[in-house]
């Protein structure tokens, strides 16, 4: 009985006391019988991989086979970076030498997690001084050492060295640093390529620092779910099979790719216990909106939020852009507002303003947190995926507050918790984008309850989003004030046709508001980079004179080929073509239906996005729309998917291989985005 009743009678609870019953609520899930099946089955096919033993290779600089480097560094202590370097014609993979790195005079190759007892590991390393002389190195694996004289040709190099107690293999190198003229770096040997495998026969003992952190993460995994869940067999049942899946695919990973599973593992763990207090926040404040059970939207929201840090604290993961948002975010703290940014050529090029409303946003966490780079930089990162991903939970409330059922409000947050335009900013480290996104959500509910509330309050909450918005990242704002237009338009026009002067009245409320918010933004930031004009027609003369024309001026065609249709229909597009059709057929069906309101939003959104596509007249690079079009995609989406579930098995069927696709279609597009940005 405690079990139905624990989601519906905590919101009645002070918060003490809430917090009490989610510790028993936690405590309940985590004595459950399919709990300790789960760990039962997870000890015994993890033990059973572990005699696999496949050997472990790491190709250190890069592989020039695959043409993929920087998967080396998460084992990697005391070396510098990849060489050769990647030159204009001539790239890191062509020609001689192949890949290395130099370790400094003291330096680590560490396997995690590699378990077993006596490894043998083989090292291809060089002296690499250039008059061909061979030098000392002394190599240490736990209290084992031995002096080995280091060739100046590539040679491979083989010791025993045993798994510490807690299950990682470790070799130390020591050497004499070689002093190169003009290089500041640390000098050790070169070192080409690792190699290790098993020295004895099986069976092989388990890394215990292993089998503890995939117990962890498989309770966090559970409980979490559990939680989501609705009480009762149905939940019990399925948050085993999710359970039981991910300790199979934990099993696979410990018996083919170890080392992949080692070093994300920890990470994985951390994330799904965060998850939890962020799931039952979130439900909270879910429920002081919605009078109903939002522990599976929050559940979602909790999901899309490992989902997006998982990417980012990734150890195989590179971005371009993050260290540009920490050093703004620095700024801004302080007191810095006023700054530019450099355009990319197909942009224009030349500096353009840059709007520090989503640094603003996160600068009371550098009062919590501190202002030291690694404090601001978990900041940026957490900051922004904790923002974003409560549009989850958003999507679920919008369409739970116009009427739509709760399977079509689930849908719609479970295709945005692995929205693949959104992980891939993530990766790439859009962070300005992303912050100016989150805020999209919120205008979406409040423009959708325009037309019933006139009060000012709500006129004004809508247009201190649109200034948060337009202060936040001129693309999103560009697309929001078309889909901005259009709104008004298209409510304009409904009160006109049906001589409904109190819908015209509201919608001119919150017009003039969101015009005074746009007004407001202008003069308040953009009224000081007058100059930016001539600084960019500046910029693009001297660009013209080395013989680089900025944009390049490719045909209207090719663009929209490029960065439209190639952004659906094209090679791991960010944009599903399934998921594009289903939210244009929900758009039209919540259009047709008595539900204009949402409709009303839908097409704003729709034409909002066609329209601010106009910037490719004038330059070669559009705004991101997959980004502003994803959370309306899922809005039309989810009650089209909803609509043909009902249309017996094959309506059941479709919509479970539609949902199960793009979410392993979201899933995989991250992983490669991971897997091979900057390589």
């Amino acid at each position: 009985m405690n079990r139905v009743s624990s989601h519906s009678s905590a919101a009645h609870l002070s918060p003490a006391r809430r917090v009490v019953a989610e510790l028993r609520r936690l405590g309940a899930i985590v004595r459950a019988l399919p709990l300790w099946l789960a760990l039962g089955a997870g000890l015994f096919l993890w033990t059973l991989a572990y005699q696999a033993a496949s050997p472990v290779r790491l190709d250190i600089g890069g592989d020039a086979v695959s043409r993929l480097r920087g998967f080396d560094t998460p084992f990697l202590t005391g070396f510098n970076d990849a060489e050769p370097a990647d030159l204009p014609g001539r790239p890191w993979h062509a020609g001689a030498p192949p890949p290395y790195r130099w370790a400094t005079d003291r330096a680590a190759i560490t396997l995690p997690a590699a378990g077993g007892d006596l490894w043998v590991v083989h090292v291809t390393a060089a002296s690499g001084w250039p008059d061909g002389r061979s030098i000392a190195s002394v190599w240490r694996t736990g209290a084992m050492s031995a002096t080995l004289q280091i060739d100046a040709r590539p040679r491979t190099y083989a010791v025993l060295a045993h798994a510490d107690p807690v299950g990682n293999l470790q070799v130390m190198l020591e050497t004499a640093p070689f002093v190169a003229p003009a290089d500041p770096r640390t000098l050790g040997l070169v070192v080409f390529r690792v190699m290790a495998g098993p020295a004895g026969a099986a069976p092989y003992h388990p890394a215990p620092v292993m089998l503890l952190t995939l117990a962890a993460a498989i309770i966090g995994m559970y409980v979490l779910a559990r939680r989501s869940l609705p009480p009762g067999r149905v939940g019990d049942r399925f948050a085993l099979l999710l359970a039981l899946a991910v300790v199979a695919f934990g099993a696979w990973m410990l018996a083919a790719r170890r080392m992949d599973l080692a070093v994300f593992a920890p990470i994985v763990t951390g994330l799904l216990w965060a998850a939890y207090p962020l799931a039952a926040m979130v439900e909270a404040g879910l429920r002081a909106i919605q009078r109903e059970d939002g522990a599976a939207a929050a559940g979602l929201t909790a999901t899309a939020f490992i989902a997006r840090m998982g990417g980012m604290l990734h150890p195989y993961a590179r971005t371009s852009d993050l260290g540009l948002h920490v050093n703004n975010l620095a700024d801004v703290a302080r007191g810095m507002i006023l700054f530019t940014e450099g355009l990319p050529c197909r942009a224009g090029a030349g500096p353009q303003p840059y709007p520090p409303g989503g640094y603003l946003v996160l600068l009371p966490g550098v009062l919590l947190g501190g202002a030291d780079r690694e404090a601001l930089t978990l900041l940026v990162r957490g900051g922004t995926a904790l923002l974003e991903s409560l549009t989850t939970a958003l999507l679920w409330l919008l369409l739970r507050r116009v009427g739509v059922s709760r399977r079509a409000a689930l849908v719609s947050a479970v295709l945005y918790t692995l929205a693949p335009p959104l992980l891939r900013s993530y990766s790439v480290g859009e962070m300005a984008n992303l912050l100016a996104q989150a805020l999209v959500a919120p205008l979406l509910i409040w423009l959708t309850l325009a037309t019933r509330d006139g009060s000012r309050c709500l006129a004004t909450a809508s247009a201190a989003l649109l200034a948060m918005i337009l202060l936040s990242h001129g693309g999103v704002a560009l697309s929001t004030g078309a889909a901005l237009a259009v709104w008004l338009s298209l409510q304009l026009w409904a009160a006109q046709a049906n001589d409904g002067h109190v819908r015209a009245r509201l919608a001119w409320t919150h017009g003039v508001a969101m015009v005074a918010a746009g007004i407001l933004a202008l003069a308040l930031f953009y009224s000081a980079f007058g100059y930016v004009a001539d600084a960019r027609r500046i910029a693009q003369q001297e660009l013209a004179a080395q013989g680089v024309i900025c944009p390049p001026g490719d045909l209207l065609p090719d663009k929209l080929n490029w960065w439209v249709a190639g952004l659906v229909l094209g090679a791991a597009a960010p944009v599903s073509p399934f998921i594009l059709a289903a939210g244009a057929a929900g758009a039209v069906l919540i259009v047709r239906s008595r539900k204009a309101d949402l409709g009303g939003v839908l097409a704003a959104c729709w034409i909002g996005t066609l329209l601010s596509l106009g910037t490719l007249i004038v330059s070669d690079q559009p705004v991101r729309w997959t980004l502003f079009l994803y959370p309306a995609l899922c809005l039309g989406a989810g009650v089209a998917l909803a609509l043909w579930r009902r249309r017996g098995r094959a309506g059941i069927a479709l919509t479970i291989t539609i949902v199960a696709y793009l979410l392993w279609y979201g899933a995989a597009d991250g992983v490669r985005q991971v897997s091979e940005y900057l390589r």
